[in-house]
């Protein structure tokens, strides 16, 4: 069973958030895959209790439904840039909406601890309780992207190429339709301002995100192949 940044698929069965948190049965079943998916260098204790914590959440109807409310009056703090639904409000930013819940709390703790900077999300972070920062999680997961489709109007030469870029190389690691899986993010549907900025800035090696393989991946990629890949991939949904 994986997250795709749209649903679960359960031994082959797409299950979206609003179908899992109508079955118990079904959300009892995340409490697996929520403890397979702890790659990471953070402290190793940190993120394997907020994780064990989500999918106790996971597994019950009710603290689900409770942690989504929670979190969505908790994000209060976030929508002045990732939008009310984590749909951003500026195109540098990125889309939070339908993001692999594992890997945004993993983001936070990379945050809290300065392991990634920034200096809003750092100060956020820090003043986020560990319940906070499950339940906007899981709030953001939850949600639906909303994909600016107009430049599928204007740059279609230029989203063909980057479309046989990405199959060449990104499709590996964050699927054929940019879902992402474990810690790895959905990009699918993200801005193209913050696309293009964020490859740019792995090029660069201005990017400070830890273990990411994107410095060598983005190393061999032009200033056309930045803007096409971020073309095609803000118009993956």
């Amino acid at each position: 069973m994986i997250w795709t940044g749209r649903e679960f698929i359960i031994t082959g069965t797409r299950v979206s958030c609003r179908h899992l948190m109508k079955n118990t049965f079904l959300a009892s079943v995340i409490v697996v895959i929520c403890q397979l998916m702890l790659a990471t260098n953070v402290s190793a204790e940190s993120i394997d209790q907020l994780v064990l914590s989500m999918s106790q959440k996971l597994a019950d109807l009710n603290s689900l439904n409770e942690s989504i409310v929670r979190g969505k009056l908790r994000v209060r703090l976030c929508q002045y840039c990732h939008g009310k639904d984590g749909n951003s409000v500026k195109n540098e930013i990125p889309n939070l909406a339908q993001q692999n819940p594992v890997y945004l709390l993993t983001q936070f703790e990379y945050f809290r601890t300065n392991q990634r900077t920034n200096t809003v999300m750092n100060r956020l972070a820090k003043g986020l309780s560990r319940e906070e920062r499950i339940n906007i999680a899981l709030y953001y997961a939850s949600q639906e992207v909303k994909v600016d489709k107009t430049a599928m109007k204007t740059d279609l030469a230029s989203i063909n190429r980057g479309s046989r870029i990405y199959n060449k190389t990104c499709v590996n690691c964050h699927g054929k339709k940019g879902y992402g899986e474990r810690t790895l993010p959905r990009i699918a549907g993200q801005k193209f301002e913050f696309l293009s900025k964020t490859l740019t800035a792995y090029k660069n090696k201005e990017a400070v995100r830890p273990d990411s393989p994107m410095v060598g991946v983005s190393s061999g990629l032009s200033e056309e192949d930045i803007l096409s890949l971020a073309n095609y991939v803000s118009q993956i949904n």
